[in-house]
């Protein structure tokens, strides 16, 4: 019975429900009610369902009460420990997850799943050397077959009966993505496993051999590692220092989506907190994009998310497909398996929002996403996350304003800030710093990639990135007073690229500097200032991606060598010459979000 409180304002009935309602019941008491309101009441709210919001809720706002303080969960509580052979053990009804359980929250946080091996990855002997053609030129040269898209040989020992076909995992690392496959058969006399799903390239693609095992019982070393075994519905966890089994409260994920909202004009989230989800086994392809949100929307124009949080995600935070002017406003999303916003659709905003530790299972996610013309990603402060933390697209997109730290920590060939099929782009005014290079294709703070055009990067900082700007198959674009600099030696990459403009910018790489670019790579370069010590500067001529010629960089057209220092105070970055002399600033103070104003 639905115990909730009913009132009628101005601007349409609101409706006010605490955990003991029915929410069902009062979504179907809101239907055909233009500008109404849902209210949540402080409280745990366990869901055993997605919410679902269609047409007939347009206009609906769904948000926090005043001073109140809700929580949305999709998981269960694990009860009843018991202990085994110095794990804890505990069972859950098996239909509670039918397809498996990909994670626990224990106290509050997330904890890892088991994993083997302990630390790095196992490699494998498949093999798949067929060149990759870029994404413009159709992918794959040859089209891989099903029985390389779900087949690997593994090394002679690396796997055994200790891994479960029924409940065993494996993460299949390739370049810029990776697939997370179920086992569905292990034949030791061949070394060949089986996927029970295919893969997203094939093992051994781009020359990456790496693989982890998850969900065994040998990979449960390190404390708050866990498994479940999904036939019969069994947790096991290892416990962190000081953990009790009766004072421990543990959540496991049941539900993909929290909220899901389909067709439905004008909604409003606002204020809510949502943790808690489980997601499906399946590769999730580029981005990890095919992995669903806590919040999952589609065709919802003039959605609105303002002030809501989301954290413990199995899937992706925040997804919000095909919505038109899809306005995302001050939220918090952290530690996701997946991605952390996207949102798509023409004019999508994503401003003054906190993003961090993403891609926590999944590492091809992507912090913030967006793909469609007029959409802007601006004030945001996006840290950790494991591939690219923001990913633009579309005609007349603008990326401004945002702090980005410790991008890229896993994956290969994005950046703090990534685009590509995108015309008329802006990059203005961001500050990226703290991006590692593993390997692979690099990591950059600014890439423009396949088929950007006509954009402009300008008035930004990268601090502390050997490759502050990426550029690839790119045409026309201008790079324009920047500020770049590296801990040593700094290379910019324009393979495939024409008619670029590098004007203005400061290069400081005590180190040395490398250009690698075709002939026809720069249309105009003038006017930077160069501190690049004894090691000076150099443009490499490229042929496709071959380096045919090499020859330095010289003082013509404007551009200028000296020693140059950069000050830092905070976000203030201030150049200056040998003598101590002023020569440039950069004023980021505002970066990042800009509060509740």
């Amino acid at each position: 019975m639905l115990a909730a409180l009913l009132t009628l304002a101005v601007a349409g009935p609101i409706l006010t429900v605490t955990p003991r309602d029915d929410l069902d019941a009062a979504l179907r008491e809101l239907r055909g009610k233009p500008n109404a309101r849902l209210r949540f009441g402080t409280g745990d709210y366990r869901l055993s369902a997605p919410l679902r919001f269609g047409r007939e809720h347009a206009g609906l706002t769904i948000e926090a009460s005043p001073g109140a303080r809700p929580r949305l969960i999709g998981g269960i509580a694990v009860r009843g420990w018991r202990v085994e052979d110095g794990l804890w053990v505990a069972d859950v009804p098996k239909a509670a997850a039918p397809e498996g359980a990909r994670l626990l929250v224990v106290n509050g946080k997330t904890r890892p799943r088991s994993r083997w091996p302990v630390q790095g990855e196992l490699l494998h002997e498949s093999v798949f050397d067929v060149p990759w053609m870029s994404t413009t030129g159709g992918g794959w040269q040859r089209k891989p077959t099903d029985d390389e898209l779900t087949s690997m040989v593994f090394r002679p020992g690396d796997l055994g009966d200790w891994v479960d076909p029924a409940s065993a995992e494996i993460t299949v690392y390739h370049m810029w993505d990776e697939s997370c496959v179920g086992v569905k058969a292990i034949d030791n006399e061949q070394r060949r496993v089986t996927f029970a799903t295919p893969t997203g390239h094939p093992p051994g693609a781009f020359g990456v051999r790496k693989y982890v095992v998850w969900n065994t019982l040998k990979g449960i070393v390190r404390p708050g590692q866990w498994a479940y075994d999904g036939r019969v519905g069994r947790v096991w966890y290892r416990p962190m220092p000081g953990e009790r089994p009766g004072r421990t409260v543990a959540l496991l994920g049941t539900l993909n989506t929290l909220i899901r909202v389909e067709g439905t004009p004008g909604l409003t989230l606002r204020g809510l907190t949502l943790e808690v989800t489980n997601v499906a086994l399946k590769a999730g392809g580029f981005g990890a994009g095919d992995y669903d949100g806590a919040i999952l929307a589609t065709d919802a124009p003039d959605l609105r998310l303002d002030g809501v949080t989301v954290r413990d995600t199995a899937g992706t935070g925040i997804k919000a497909w095909n919505c038109a002017r899809v306005h995302v406003r001050g939220c918090t999303v952290e530690d996701t398996g997946a991605g952390g916003i996207r949102a798509e659709g023409e004019g999508a905003v994503v401003e003054d929002c906190t993003l961090r530790r993403v891609g926590l299972q999944y590492p091809s996610a992507i912090g913030v996403w967006v793909g469609r013309a007029g959409s802007r990603i601006r004030h945001n402060w996006i840290e950790d996350t494991s591939y690219s933390a923001v990913n633009a697209g579309g005609e007349g997109t603008a990326v401004e304003f945002n702090e980005i730290s410790k991008a890229m920590r896993v994956l290969h060939d994005g950046a703090g800030i990534y685009a590509g099929f995108s015309k008329r782009l802006v990059l203005r005014g961001n500050l990226v710093r703290d991006i590692v290079d593993t390997g692979g294709y690099g990591a950059s703070a600014y890439y423009l990639d396949e088929q950007a055009e006509d954009s402009l990067v300008e008035g930004n900082v990268s601090q502390g990135i050997v490759r502050p700007a990426q550029n690839h198959m790119a045409r026309r674009n201008v790079l324009r007073n920047n500020l770049f600099m590296a801990p040593a030696e700094m290379r910019l990459d324009f393979a495939r690229c024409e008619e670029y403009t590098v004007i203005d910018n400061v290069f400081v790489a005590p180190k040395g500097l490398t250009f690698r670019a075709p002939a026809s790579g720069w249309a105009h370069f003038a006017d930077n200032a160069m501190s690049v010590g004894t090691a000076g500067a150099r443009r490499v001529v490229l042929e496709q991606y071959n380096e045919t010629t090499t020859e330095s960089v010289a003082e013509t057209d404007g551009n200028r060598f000296g020693s140059l220092t950069v000050r830092v105070r905070g976000r203030l970055y201030e150049v200056v010459d040998a003598e101590g002399k002023p020569i440039r600033v950069w004023d980021l103070r505002t970066v990042g979000p800009r509060g509740s104003s």
